[in-house]
C-alpha cells in the first residue's frame, strides 16, 4: 500500500503540473493524494504543524529569500551588467563568452542564461562564432555551476534535509562542476586562458563579486549559513537603497518550500517512508533506480531543479534512514540527476529563452551538449565512487 500511495502521488503531482503550469500546487496535491490512498489523513495537520515550528525551514526560508534579495540588487544597482563588462576587457572574445555566464552563475536568477545573452551574442557577432555555439556556450557554462555551487536554492535545500554541511557538498560535488566546465572548454576550443592584466579592471571585478565573496568566507567559517546570507543580503540592498527589493517576495518559491518540508514530515511521522521501504524490498526494485528516475522526470516536466530535488530527497531519505542506501552516495546521485533533468528539457525556461533569442533549435543546442553532458557524468561516478568508499 505504501508503494501504491507514494507513486500515486507522483503520478497526480505530474498531472496537476501539467493543469496548473505550478510546481508549489502540485507538491500540495501530492501531499493530499498520498494521505487520502494511504488512509494517513490523521497526519496531514500534525505533519504541518511541526513543519510550522520547525526551525530548519525558517533557516532555508530565510537563504532563499537573502539570495533572491541579493540577485535583485545586484540587477538593480548595475552591478551584474558591469561585472559582465569587466570580463568582456578582462579576457579574449571566445573566453569572455564563457566567463560572463560562468562568473555570473554564481548568482542563481530565474531566467539567469539571459542575462548574458545579449552581450554573448554581440561578442560572438563580432568575433565569427556561430549562433549555435555561443547560445551552448552561455547556457552550459552559467548551469555547471549548479552542480555544486552552494547558492543555489536545490543545494541549500539538499543541507537542510540531510544536514550535510554547505562546505562538505560544495567539496563534494565541486569535481562535476569542474569536469562540466573542462569538458566544454576543450569541446569548444577555446584555447590557452590569456589574461588582460588591466587592474583597474580587476579592481571593479573584485568590488563587484565582494557579496558572494563575503558569502563563501562565512560559510567556510563555519558560521550559520542563514545568518551569513542574510546579513550580507540586507547589507548590500541597504547600501544601494534596494528597499523595493524587500518586498518582491517570491511567494511560490516560500510555498513551495512548506510544501516540500511537509510532505517530508509526513511520510516520516506516518511511518509511509517505513513502509515504502519494505515494499520496494518485497517486490525487488532498485531503490538506486528510483532516486536516478524519479528527478530526472520531475526536472524534465517542470524544468525547476528543487522540485526534481524536493519531491524525491523526502524517498531517498526515507531509504537513507532505514539503512538501504549511504547518505553520502544517494544524495549525491539525487541531486545530480534533478540537475540533468532540468538541463536537457525544453520546459527550462532558460534553455527556451536562449534557443529562441539566438534563433537556434533546442534540439540542436541538446545534441551540442552531448560532449560536456558526459564529461559531467565522469566527474559524477568519480565522486560518487570517492564518496561511497
Amino acid at each position: 500500500m505504501a508503494i501504491v500511495s507514494i507513486l500515486s502521488g507522483f503520478a497526480s503531482m505530474i498531472l496537476a503540473i501539467k493543469i496548473t503550469k505550478k510546481v508549489h500546487w502540485a507538491m500540495l496535491v501530492a501531499i493530499i493524494v498520498t494521505s487520502l490512498i494511504s488512509m494517513n489523513t490523521n497526519f496531514i495537520f500534525e505533519s504541518a504543524k511541526v513543519t510550522a515550528i520547525t526551525s530548519n525551514f525558517y533557516e532555508v526560508l530565510g537563504v532563499i529569500f537573502g539570495i533572491y534579495l541579493l540577485s535583485d540588487t545586484m540587477r538593480t544597482s548595475g552591478n551584474s551588467e558591469k561585472f559582465a563588462l569587466h570580463i568582456k576587457h578582462l579576457f579574449n572574445a571566445k573566453q569572455a563568452i564563457a566567463f560572463m555566464p560562468m562568473f555570473l552563475g554564481l548568482l542563481p536568477m530565474p531566467g539567469g542564461a539571459m542575462f548574458t545573452a545579449p552581450m554573448v551574442k554581440d561578442i560572438s557577432d563580432e568575433s565569427g562564432i556561430s549562433p549555435l555555439n555561443a547560445s551552448v556556450i552561455n547556457y552550459w557554462f552559467r548551469h555547471s555551476m549548479e552542480f555544486f555551487w552552494i547558492l543555489y536554492p536545490a543545494i541549500v535545500m539538499e543541507s537542510a534535509l540531510t544536514g550535510i554541511s554547505l562546505t562538505k557538498i560544495l567539496l563534494i560535488q565541486l569535481p562535476i562542476g569542474i569536469f562540466s566546465l573542462v569538458g566544454a572548454w576543450f569541446f569548444f576550443k577555446l584555447g590557452k586562458i590569456k589574461v588582460n592584466h588591466n587592474p583597474e579592471n580587476w579592481k571593479h571585478l573584485f568590488i563587484s563579486l565582494l557579496p558572494i565573496l563575503a558569502i563563501m568566507l562565512g560559510v567556510i567559517a563555519q558560521l550559520p549559513g542563514y545568518l551569513v546570507v542574510l546579513v550580507v543580503s540586507f547589507v548590500y540592498a541597504l547600501y544601494y537603497k534596494n528597499y523595493r527589493g524587500f518586498l518582491r517576495i517570491k511567494w511560490e518559491v516560500l510555498l513551495l518550500l512548506f510544501f516540500v518540508f511537509w510532505y517530508k514530515n509526513f511520510v516520516e511521522i506516518s511511518n509511509l517512508s517505513e513502509n515504502f521501504v519494505m515494499n520496494l524490498n518485497d517486490i525487488g526494485l532498485s531503490p538506486w533506480l528510483i532516486i536516478i528516475v524519479s528527478p530526472v522526470i520531475i526536472g524534465m516536466i517542470t524544468g525547476i531543479t528543487q522540485a526534481g530535488f524536493a519531491v524525491t530527497m523526502p524517498i531517498t531519505i526515507s531509504l537513507i534512514e532505514q539503512g538501504i542506501l549511504p547518505l553520502l552516495p544517494a544524495t549525491l546521485t539525487t541531486y545530480y540527476f534533478s540537475v540533468i533533468g532540468v538541463l536537457i528539457t525544453p520546459v527550462h525556461l532558460c534553455l527556451l529563452l536562449t534557443s529562441e533569442f539566438f534563433g537556434v533549435k533546442i534540439s540542436k543546442m541538446v545534441k551540442k551538449m552531448i560532449w560536456p553532458l558526459i564529461f559531467s557524468i565522469i566527474g559524477f561516478i568519480i565522486m560518487f565512487i570517492f564518496v561511497s568508499i
